[in-house]
């Protein structure tokens, strides 16, 4: 299983109106371009940085690990923010089945990862994030002030051996 245990929290506790959108098995950007015809994609950052303490294991990464390949976007209607988006893979990742990881700009990563026939995608997992994890403080520091809690899901793509772990966290008032 790729998720630490913490990433299966019950989807009931979910809001019911969330549900649909954290178990789209297809790509979350097609569902949102279909919701908000004025989707953007506005790149926060895209560069080597640590990878959070729970992804270490899900990318078979060593505990030592000081860099990864990371890319942070929020997926927007207009302008206005609906989903903070983090991924991260590895060095050898972006050399070889990830390749196109690095030149992605400003679109979605998704419209590449869907569009290849030669990646699979492993379950969703999901979870309550608060400020104790590091994606609920990137969302903050984003967007603004946010509720206690958010729901993120995230799902593991594989090209081969390689892999590339993205994780979704959506945004209040929308979701």
């Amino acid at each position: 299983m790729p998720h630490p245990h913490r990433w299966h929290h019950p989807l009931c506790l979910a809001p019911r109106a969330l549900r649909p959108w954290l178990t789209e098995a297809g790509s979350l950007t097609a569902r949102l371009i279909a919701h908000h015809p004025d989707f953007q994609v506005r790149v926060l950052k895209q560069q080597a940085a640590r990878p959070h303490q729970d992804e270490l294991a899900t990318l078979c990464l060593a505990s030592g690990v000081r860099h990864a390949p990371t890319r942070e976007v929020l997926l927007c209607a207009g302008t206005t923010p609906l989903v903070f988006a983090h991924s991260v893979t590895t060095a050898v990742a972006v050399r070889r089945g990830f390749r196109k990881f690095r030149h992605v700009g400003g679109r979605s990563l998704g419209s590449l990862l869907f569009a290849s026939p030669t990646i699979a995608r492993s379950r969703l997992a999901w979870c309550r994030v608060d400020a104790r994890h590091p994606l609920w403080r990137k969302a903050r520091k984003a967007v603004g002030p946010l509720p206690r809690r958010l729901w993120a899901r995230r799902s593991v793509f594989y090209a081969g051996a390689d892999r590339l772990l993205v994780t979704e966290v959506f945004l209040p008032p929308h979701f």
